[in-house]
């Protein structure tokens, strides 16, 4: 596609319950709503290339930044509750036209389920990035959370950036360091930090969520439509939860994105757009089969 050719974001923004301020960007003028969600510790930026291509295709792609990351505000009271995602995700479909599919990667998922469950009316369908309610409590998940929580202290370099991205993968450091530079902010300390906030991993918010039962107990509500996207080379993700999710919702569909591995801070995701297209194309003849 060329550069004239693609369609130019319009900002906006949502004020959350607590005055936490929001912001994304919307692709397209008309067609129907859909809302792409980032993992925990990206931003909008990494469905900026999936946002176009669904724009392109006729759809009004919406990627905003969750409250504590991008260019969203900090929440000031540490609310960073999936109670306080659900209702900011709430507000934004309302701004978008009042109904929405959903597209959720990790983090973005989990809301998105939580979302979805509670507002049936305003979601049209849920398609998951390498996500699902099921989540990995045992070491893998314990080693992905203390990562994640050393990031929010800050680096060094940008070298032990790549380090610590590369150990969330489960892959090797990257030689071109310079793509993650737009993520991080050098302080006062010399010390580089990403865009998000440290806060929203705590573990009250973390056990309300995943450990507390959250996601699975949603996730048995939901009435739309569903398209599980799983990476191949996923170190989160894997397919007894896909298997999980299905016992609880036999109209899942679940496809395998090759060669992608989870998302994490620099990533982007428009690999799972080559899947989304089709699913939103199919969703009038899956929803005769829903209950």
């Amino acid at each position: 596609m060329a550069a004239s050719d693609r369609p130019d974001p319009e900002p906006f923004e949502v004020v959350g319950a607590d005055g936490t301020v929001l912001r994304g960007d919307s692709f397209g003028q008309g067609g129907k709503a859909a809302i792409l969600l980032h993992g925990g510790g990206q931003s909008r930026s990494a469905w900026r290339g999936a946002a176009r291509r669904l724009a392109q295709a006729g759809y009004r792609a919406v990627a905003m930044d969750l409250r504590g990351h991008g260019a969203s505000d900090w929440s000031a009271g540490g609310n960073y509750s999936f109670d306080d995602y659900a209702d900011d995700l709430a507000r934004t479909i309302d701004l978008a036209g009042g109904r929405a599919v959903l597209v959720g990667a990790s983090l973005g998922g989990h809301v998105s389920v939580v979302t979805a469950a509670r507002h049936p009316a305003k979601v049209t369908a849920l398609a998951l990035a390498d996500v699902t309610p099921w989540i990995d409590e045992g070491e893998i998940g314990t080693d992905i959370r203390a990562a994640m929580r050393r990031m929010g202290e800050g680096v060094s370099s940008l070298d032990e950036a790549a380090e610590l991205v590369a150990r969330l993968r489960g892959d090797v450091p990257r030689s071109d360091v310079s793509g993650l530079r737009k993520h991080l902010r050098q302080r006062a300390d010399g010390r580089w930090y990403w865009l998000w906030d440290p806060a929203y991993l705590t573990e009250e918010n973390l056990s309300h969520g995943g450990e507390g039962g959250l996601f699975v107990a949603e996730a048995r509500r939901l009435q739309c439509p569903l398209l599980v996207m799983r990476a191949e080379c996923s170190t989160v993700t894997t397919p007894q939860q896909v298997d999980q999710f299905r016992a609880a919702i036999p109209w899942l569909r679940n496809v395998v994105i090759a060669g992608a591995g989870h998302m994490v801070t620099g990533d982007v995701n428009d690999a799972y757009a080559n899947e989304i297209l089709p699913f939103l194309a199919s969703l009038d003849s899956q929803t005769k089969d829903m209950p």
